[in-house]
């Protein structure tokens, strides 16, 4: 298995929880779904075709820094009602006046992550490469939000090979692959568990989801896990990919 990787970072991030409505919580890292956008913006799938173009990668995230949230209050504009374009904004605006709601909104600080690509298909594989080796992209990268920028730099393509248990992961892993973890209490472990969606339909409405355990602290989780990917580099890491 040949694995493509690469590290992903901006200034701030949200990725919303499929489950919360105005006052948004976040993801601490992009789920496969999102991942996916990424990695359809950087190869240029449109938006209603990169959900079926990037059906065959297989991707897996580390969280790199230690995760820290923001609550930010902002007034969301119903431009439904008002109308887009500049001319309709300002005169709904003048004949109904600024309608708005407030809404605490949770935001991710200096967020960093490694994102590991597979593919079925080898020449996609191979165009995404590519495309890292250049440090391209042809559409502009986000981190959840259009105005949430983000940077990546490329680190390489390395052999994954499969083992079937381990002490340690390095990645976002499904709480099915965890067998225990380890909660020493002179090294504690900072870990959250999440429900996140899977896979989106050809609309982008969810259609799986699945729960994962993860580092608040971005450092490797602790204990025995099963059905991993090895990735055979200097410095070896030890990660799950989700298909």
């Amino acid at each position: 298995m040949r694995v493509v990787v690469f590290d992903i970072w901006g200034t701030f991030a949200h990725f919303r929880k499929f489950w919360t409505t105005s006052s948004s919580l976040s993801y601490p890292f992009p789920p496969p779904p999102t991942i996916r956008g990424i990695l359809g913006a950087i190869l240029g799938f449109r938006k209603e075709e990169y959900v079926r173009k990037t059906e065959p990668f297989k991707v897996g995230v580390r969280i790199l820094n230690p995760v820290k949230r923001l609550k930010v209050s902002l007034n969301l504009i119903d431009t439904k009602r008002l109308g887009t374009g500049f001319n309709n904004l300002a005169r709904n605006i003048r004949k109904n006046g600024l309608l708005h709601t407030q809404a605490v909104v949770e935001i991710l600080k200096n967020p960093k992550y490694r994102i590991y690509v597979s593919s079925e298909d080898p020449k996609l594989l191979e165009d995404l490469e590519e495309t890292l080796k250049r440090e391209e992209n042809v559409y502009i990268i986000s981190l959840g939000w259009a105005n949430f920028l983000a940077k990546y730099s490329y680190k390489g393509a390395f052999e994954g090979k499969f083992i079937e248990t381990s002490k340690r992961v390095d990645s976002v892993i499904p709480v099915e692959n965890v067998l225990n973890l380890d909660f020493e209490r002179e090294n504690p472990q900072y870990l959250a568990r999440d429900r996140i969606p899977l896979k989106l339909a050809g609309d982008r409405k969810p259609l799986n989801y699945t729960s994962v355990v993860y580092s608040l602290d971005a450092k490797p989780l602790r204990g025995e896990f099963k059905n991993l990917i090895e990735l055979q580099k200097e410095e070896k890491e030890i990660i799950h990919l989700f298909g």
